[in-house]
């Protein structure tokens, strides 16, 4: 299906939304529980662990923007963006391979080498639909709802069952293989569904694709396209917002159990609760952000959720020590945290779907595919990110694998690292909402433009609000939009 101008029912937008059940599930798992699987379970030194997370994000820098540059320029019989989705997904099963425990680096790094390709090849095409199947601002945001209530869903039952096996299988490693097996299927079955009943832009509407001569001019040119993403002032700060609430999150995650279990000192099963009860209090903070958001603006809603996570990250700061009722106050951080994560992992890609409206009052083009690819591979990096830190710590307080007892240099070392990291990179993502100004009012305004422009209208007649609106957002003066070649003589213009 190919028509643009179809109609969103609640059909696609349930469909699409299914999608998170690979993406959040796939990358809560991966979040949680990867560093103690590799570190506890399959014998992996920290340092190892951690290297494998760096290899595979420069293994992702070559990779995802290939697969998006080829996602804005082939054209098949079964379209520019699904076809990916219908080769991929298949091959999501690979998820499974990574959790065969008592194998060595070279086995554990290929296996996430090969999920983190397969990863790229259908959710960068994935990301782009929303943007092609509607310009509607309310249509798009619930999509993007529904895909994080998926993801909600699914990142509380990735959370909660692996618990539950690793209670009835005694030993780790079988519990981790069944663990794999399950989610390995499980994430791989709503692709069906999202191929059914999606659609992408019609051929007639779409610009002749871009050809290179050589496979160098080609990766250079990629390359050079996903550098330009950088020059939108409102992509810039909403990167600053993705990647700092999310890096931000992922350390906490990481840390998680380890904190729990080696600083405030709770059991293994104790740990696995309130990290369900984070989990599920997840999909409340998608429904309640969704509601704020819709009220009071994305950028406003993401900026509560992140005072809301430096509140629950001071609030964990102060239970070590406790006596009295500690589960019961991990369990009410255990809430505070998991509020937050709904906001701040769901904001993000509400916003993202009007990002390439933005990037075409600059470009002329429509380049979803390209912010679809540092998008993503901005997530894989956030998380590796995360790991890495994670690892290079836990190994510089001389962290032991495997054994239940550390020394105090390392659970104070621990407890610090939980604490700052997490703290830092919030602010840092607080600072890009602060600074955002894109709305449902302003995109208005850049919409009708756009459309005007492609119309043939000139931009001289453009009145002076446009104007303002277009150069707020773009960070370029009106004189340069639209594909104007001589912005890039004025690249040294736009500013943060």
């Amino acid at each position: 299906m190919t028509n643009s101008n179809r109609q969103v029912g609640w059909k696609n937008i349930v469909a699409w939304g299914s999608g998170d059940i690979f993406g959040s599930g796939a990358s809560t798992i991966i979040g949680l529980w990867m560093l103690y699987f590799y570190t506890q379970v399959a014998g992996l030194s920290p340092i190892e662990a951690g290297l494998i997370f760096a290899i595979a994000k420069v293994w992702d820098g070559f990779t995802d923007p290939i697969v998006a540059y080829i996602t804005d320029n082939i054209r098949t019989r079964f379209g520019r963006r699904r076809v990916f989705i219908l080769f991929g997904a298949p091959f999501l099963l690979v998820f499974g391979l990574m959790f065969v425990s008592g194998l060595d680096f070279t086995y554990y790094l290929f296996t996430y080498l090969l999920f983190n390709t397969m990863n790229t090849v259908v959710m960068t095409p994935y990301s782009t639909l929303p943007n092609e199947m509607t310009e509607d601002y309310h249509v798009r945001t619930k999509m993007s709802s529904c895909r994080m209530i998926f993801g909600q869903i699914t990142a509380f039952v990735v959370t909660f069952i692996p618990g539950q096996i690793m209670a009835f299988v005694p030993d780790q490693a079988q519990a981790f293989f069944y663990i794999g097996c399950l989610f390995a299927v499980i994430f791989t079955i709503p692709w069906i569904f999202i191929y059914k009943y999606t659609w992408e832009l019609d051929p007639a509407d779409l610009p002749p694709p871009e050809k290179k001569d050589t496979f160098g001019q080609t990766l250079v040119h990629l390359y050079k396209e996903m550098a330009t993403t950088f020059q939108l002032k409102s992509f810039r700060f909403h990167l600053m917002m993705y990647i700092g609430g999310s890096v931000a999150l992922d350390i906490f995650g990481s840390l998680f159990m380890h904190y729990m279990t080696l600083v405030v000192n709770i059991t293994p099963t104790q740990g696995g609760t309130a990290l369900s009860v984070m989990t599920a209090m997840q999909f409340v903070g998608v429904a309640i952000f969704t509601w704020i958001a819709l009220r009071i603006g994305n950028a406003q809603a993401f900026a509560i959720a992140i005072v809301l996570m430096l509140t629950s990250i001071l609030y964990f700061a102060f239970v070590p020590g406790i006596e009295n009722n500690v589960m019961m106050i991990v369990l009410i951080g255990a809430v505070i945290i998991g509020l937050a994560r709904g906001g701040i992992y769901l904001i993000p890609w509400v916003i993202f779907n009007s990002i390439p409206d933005v990037d075409e009052a600059l470009t002329g083009k429509r380049r979803a595919g390209i912010f679809s690819g540092v998008m993503t591979l901005g997530r894989k990096v956030c998380q590796a990110t995360a790991m890495l830190i994670a690892s290079i710590g836990l190994q510089a307080f001389g962290y032991e694998s495997g054994v239940e007892t550390q020394t105090l240099e390392t659970t104070n070392g621990i407890y610090w690292l939980f604490i700052l990291a997490p703290t830092c990179l919030a602010l840092l993502a607080l600072y890009g909402a602060l600074k955002f100004k894109l709305n449902k009012f302003n995109h208005a305004v850049l919409v009708e433009e756009v459309h005007r422009l492609k119309a043939g209208g000139d931009k001289q007649d453009a009145n002076a609000e446009t104007k303002a609106v277009i150069e707020q957002l773009t960070g370029w003066e009106y004189q340069y939009i639209w594909g104007n070649k001589m912005a890039k003589k004025a690249r040294g213009q736009s500013s943060i």
